[in-house]
């Protein structure tokens, strides 16, 4: 099988995500391969990324896995909203999308630092509009 013939959404499709994930890792996909797979499908590869995260990253491409609101995820705190994205398995793509919501740039932060810098500055975010509203929603 060529790398050019290779359709993530398909494997998804017959093997669910995980399957999908574990038949890549397991795969003879290189690292350039795999970021040419992920530039085809519009997934964006900051360098150094490793192999799972970029495999993560495409089998989850579509997926949505936030399923709170901004002010929802404002309103945790930074312990409960990193093990929300961790539970949740949400990609790199789509914490750098919900930071880019907020207006902060994420594209030289590392992938296994990126869990801890969303949930840093999104509860940091939360707790500053909380004391702006006065000691009642504080």
């Amino acid at each position: 099988m060529s790398v050019n013939t290779v359709n993530i959404a398909t494997l998804v499709e017959w093997l669910g995500r995980d399957g999908a994930i574990a038949g890549l890792k397991e795969s003879r996909l290189t690292v350039p391969d795999l970021c040419g797979i992920a530039e085809r499908s519009g997934v964006t590869v900051e360098k150094r990324t490793p192999r799972t995260e970029i495999i993560v990253d495409l089998v989850n491409r579509d997926a949505t896995r936030i399923d709170k609101t901004v002010d929802e995820l404002m309103a945790m705190k930074y312990d409960d909203l990193k093990t929300y994205f961790v539970e949740k398995k949400v990609s790199m793509t789509e914490l750098r999308k919900l930071l880019a919501e907020f207006g902060i740039p994420a594209r030289r932060i590392r992938a296994r630092e990126l869990v801890d810098f969303a949930a840093r500055e999104i509860s940091g975010i939360g707790m500053y509009g909380r004391i702006a509203q006065g000691p009642k929603h504080a």
